[in-house]
C-alpha cells in the first residue's frame, strides 16, 4: 500500500498494542492516506446527527462505553438507596440473591478486521444483594455480580478467573451530627471484553483487574451540597499481553451545588489524579479539571444535566512510547432523559473529554448515545439503543490512530413467572480506523434466562 508520503509500506496483521510492548520502536507505520483521517474527523458531526434522529425512536441498556469525566462526581451525590426488595433475610441483614444464565453468539470474538472467528459462549451468572442495617442510619451494602464464560470451540478463550460485574462493591454509611454523611467504599471488578475499550482490535481477550477504595463526605446544607472524595484507584492487567497498563492512580473529587430553586440546581465540579505506572512504557502524569454545570427539571417528565469546563492532562516523559504530547482543553456533558408516558422512556446523551491511552499518552473522545425503553404490557419489555463515538489519540500524526465506532442494540424481555424473566438480546458494533488492518464489525446474540430466589 502507499503510506503517507508516497512511499511504499510492509503492513503486517499484528495489533500495535502487541508491537508497541515488545519494542516500541516498532509502532506500525501503516497509516492509511490523509484524505481517509479527515473523513474520520468529518465524523464527529455526523456522531451527534445519528444519535439525535434515533433520539425518536425507541431504548435498551446502557451504553457500551460511557462518559469518565465528571462520573466519580456524578457518582458522589447519589443518594442512599432504600433498597426494600430481599428474597432472603438473617437477622438485621437482608439479601436478594438472583442467577442467570446468558447463551451469546458472537461472530468476531477477536475484534478483528480479516480472519474473524465466531464461537458460541455459555455465560453462568450469579448476583447477590444484601444490606445491615446497623442502625436506624447507619448501614452497610455489599452487592456482588458473579460470573464465567464457557466458549464452545475456543476453550483457550474462557474465562481464566471469576469475573466479578462492574457495579460489584462494599460501602459503609456513616452519619456524623445531623449534616454530615461520610460512606466508606471498596468499588471492583474483573472483565476481560476487549470492545470496551474503544482503540483496541485484533484482541480476544482483555481481561483487567479494577479497584477504587476510598471515603466519601457529604455535608447537607439546605440548599447548599459540597461533596469531597479521595480514592485510590488500581488497575490490574491479568494477562501478560497487557501488562503494561498496570498502574495506580490517586483520585481527588470536589462538588459544589446551591438549589436555586426548586426545578433548578448550580454547581462546580472538580477533579484532580496523580497516575503512576508500574511498566515503563507509558509515562506517568497528572490530570485536572474543573468546571460549572446546571442541573434543571423542565417539566414532571423531563430532566437536564449540562457540565464543561476546563480539563488538563500533564505528562512526565518518563515512559518510552515516545508521546510528549500535553492535552489542554474542555470537557462537556449534556444529559436528557423524558418520560413520555408510564410504558415509554428515553434519554440522550452528547458529550467531549480526554482519557487516557493504552500506549499512548490520551486520547480524545466525542461520543452521543441514545437509550429508550417501552414497556408493552406487565410481563413483556422492548429496548433500544444507539451509540457513536470518535477517537483520536495523542502522539506524532504515524503512530496515533484515528478511530469512529457506532452501533446499536435491541432487546425483548418476557417475564415466564413472578420470578423468572427471558430476554433476547441483539447487537451489532463497527469500528473505522485510519490504521491498517484495524477497522471491525462485529454481530452478538444473546439469550438469556433469570431467576430472582
Amino acid at each position: 500500500m502507499q503510506g503517507l508520503f508516497g512511499e511504499k509500506t510492509d503492513c503486517q496483521q499484528k495489533d500495535t498494542l502487541s508491537i508497541t510492548r515488545e519494542n516500541p520502536s516498532q509502532m506500525p507505520f501503516c497509516k492509511r492516506t490523509v484524505s481517509d483521517r479527515t473523513i474520520l474527523k468529518a465524523r464527529i458531526p455526523v456522531c451527534v446527527a445519528v444519535a439525535s434522529l434515533c433520539g425518536f425512536s425507541a431504548q435498551a441498556q446502557e451504553s457500551i462505553r460511557p462518559s469518565s469525566t465528571g462520573a466519580l462526581s456524578a457518582a458522589t451525590r447519589r443518594a442512599v438507596p432504600e433498597k426494600t426488595h430481599y428474597n432472603l433475610k438473617a437477622g438485621p441483614v437482608t439479601m436478594d440473591l438472583t442467577a442467570g444464565v446468558d447463551l451469546e453468539f458472537n461472530d468476531n470474538i477477536g475484534i478483528s478486521e480479516k480472519n474473524r472467528q465466531s464461537d458460541f459462549i455459555f455465560r453462568p451468572q450469579l448476583h447477590l444483594d444484601t444490606e445491615w442495617r446497623i442502625t436506624r442510619l447507619n448501614n452497610m451494602r455489599l452487592s456482588l455480580g458473579m460470573g464465567f464464560a464457557k466458549y464452545a470451540s475456543h476453550s483457550e478463550l474462557d474465562t481464566r478467573s471469576i469475573l466479578l460485574d462492574p457495579g460489584s462493591e462494599l460501602q459503609f454509611d456513616l452519619y456524623v451530627g445531623g449534616n454530615l454523611r461520610l460512606n466508606i467504599h471498596d468499588r471492583f471488578a474483573i472483565v476481560q471484553n476487549p470492545v470496551d475499550e474503544p482503540t483496541l482490535s485484533n484482541t480476544a481477550h482483555f481481561d483487567r483487574f479494577q479497584n477504587s477504595a476510598g471515603i466519601t463526605a457529604f455535608w447537607d446544607l439546605n440548599d447548599l451540597k459540597f461533596t469531597f472524595g479521595y480514592d485510590h484507584f488500581t488497575y490490574r492487567s491479568l494477562g501478560k499481553q497487557f501488562n503494561f497498563l498496570d498502574r495506580a492512580e490517586e483520585q481527588f473529587v470536589g462538588s459544589a451545588a446551591l438549589r436555586m430553586s426548586d426545578s433548578l440546581t448550580v454547581g462546580l465540579d472538580g477533579s484532580f489524579a496523580l497516575v503512576s505506572y508500574k511498566q515503563q512504557l507509558n509515562n506517568n502524569g497528572k490530570s485536572y479539571s474543573l468546571g460549572p454545570f446546571v442541573e434543571a427539571i423542565l417539566s414532571d417528565y423531563t430532566r437536564i444535566r449540562v457540565s464543561g469546563g476546563y480539563q488538563g492532562m500533564n505528562f512526565d516523559g518518563n515512559g518510552t512510547n515516545g508521546d510528549s504530547t500535553n492535552f489542554s482543553g474542555f470537557y462537556t456533558n449534556i444529559s436528557i432523559s423524558q418520560r413520555l408516558s408510564q410504558y415509554v422512556s428515553h434519554s440522550f446523551n452528547f458529550g467531549h473529554e480526554a482519557r487516557l491511552g493504552l500506549t499512548v499518552n490520551f486520547a480524545e473522545y466525542t461520543y452521543a448515545r441514545y437509550i429508550a425503553d417501552w414497556r408493552m404490557n406487565s410481563r413483556m419489555n422492548v429496548g433500544f439503543e444507539a451509540f457513536c463515538e470518535d477517537a483520536d489519540e495523542s502522539a506524532d500524526e504515524l503512530h496515533s490512530e484515528h478511530s469512529f465506532r457506532w452501533g446499536a442494540s435491541s432487546s425483548l424481555s418476557y417475564k415466564l413467572g413472578p420470578k423468572t424473566t427471558a430476554a433476547l438480546r441483539y447487537h451489532y458494533v463497527n469500528k473505522n480506523s485510519d490504521l491498517d488492518l484495524r477497522d471491525y464489525y462485529q454481530n452478538i446474540v444473546n439469550l438469556s434466562v433469570s431467576h430472582d430466589f
